[in-house]
C-alpha cells in the first residue's frame, strides 16, 4: 500500500477511494447523482429478474411427467414379513419387490409424489423439465465499466448492490488502472472479491443503424496507436 499521507479519502455512498493530492486521476463530484441512480436501477433490475425467474418455476413445475389416475387409485400396500429372504434380495440385505423398489420403503401416493416433485423445484436449479433438460440456476449479474478511472462507481456497485456478481473494470490510462486496483484493496474483501480492474485498447467496431459518417470522426479518435477500426453501414 502507498503512503497515505500522499493521498486524501474520498467517500462516497459505501465506497472510499484515495485520491493522489496531484490529482492524477480525474474524479468527478458533479456525477454523485449520476451513480445514485445508476445504483437504484441496478437494484431495481436484479429484484425484477429475480421476481420473473421466480414466476416461471410453477411453468417447469407443471411441464413434469404427472401419475396418472389409475396409480393415484390404488391404495399403498403394506410391507408383509417375510418368513424367509426372497430370492431377489440384494447383498446387503435390502429386498426388491418386482418393481424395483425397496420394501421396507413406504409406498408414496400421487399427491406425495406431485408434493415431492414441487418442493425439489424450490429454486428451480434441480428441475428437469420435459425434455429433460435440467432448468438453468439464476446467476448474478455481471457488471462492465468502461473508462473507470479511480474505480469509484464500480466499487460502489460492488458493496451497495446486493445480488450482484463480478464487476470489470477497464481503462486504457495505466494510472487510472493502477489508481482502481489501489481502491479496490483500500475497500477491503468483499471489494476484492467483486471489482477487477484492467488495463484494455480494444479495437473500435462501429455498427449503427443507418449511416456511420456521423461517428466517424469520433470513432477514428478513438483507436489507439496499435488498434484497429471496423465500420459497416446499411448505406455507404
Amino acid at each position: 500500500m502507498a503512503d497515505l499521507s500522499e493521498f486524501k479519502i474520498v467517500k462516497e455512498g459505501e465506497a472510499e477511494i484515495l485520491m493522489h493530492k496531484q490529482n492524477e486521476v480525474f474524479y468527478n463530484k458533479a456525477q454523485v447523482n449520476n451513480r445514485d441512480m445508476s445504483i437504484a436501477v441496478l437494484r431495481t433490475f436484479i429484484s425484477k429478474r429475480k421476481e420473473e425467474h421466480e414466476a416461471n418455476l410453477p411453468k417447469k413445475a407443471k411441464r413434469a411427467p404427472k401419475v396418472s389416475e389409475s396409480d393415484a387409485s390404488e391404495p399403498a400396500k403394506e410391507d408383509v414379513p417375510h418368513a424367509s429372504p426372497p430370492e431377489d434380495c440384494r447383498d446387503n440385505g435390502e429386498c426388491e419387490d418386482g418393481n424395483g423398489m425397496a420394501l421396507d420403503e413406504p409406498h408414496k401416493t400421487a399427491e406425495e409424489q406431485v408434493k415431492s416433485s414441487e418442493e425439489c423445484n424450490g429454486e428451480g436449479e434441480s428441475m428437469s423439465n420435459a425434455d429433460g433438460k435440467v432448468q438453468r440456476e439464476l446467476k448474478p449479474p455481471r457488471v462492465l465499466e468502461a473508462l473507470s478511472a479511480s474505480g469509484l462507481r464500480a466499487l460502489r456497485y460492488a458493496r451497495e448492490v446486493e445480488g450482484i456478481g463480478q464487476v470489470v473494470a477497464l481503462d486504457n490510462d495505466q494510472a487510472s488502472v493502477d489508481a482502481c486496483r489501489r481502491n479496490i484493496k483500500f475497500n477491503g474483501s468483499v471489494a476484492c472479491s467483486k471489482v477487477e480492474s484492467h488495463l484494455a485498447d480494444a479495437p473500435v467496431d462501429l455498427d449503427p443503424c443507418g449511416s456511420p459518417s456521423v461517428f466517424l470522426d469520433s470513432a477514428v479518435q478513438s483507436v489507439a496507436d496499435g488498434g484497429y477500426y471496423i465500420t459497416k453501414g446499411s448505406d455507404l
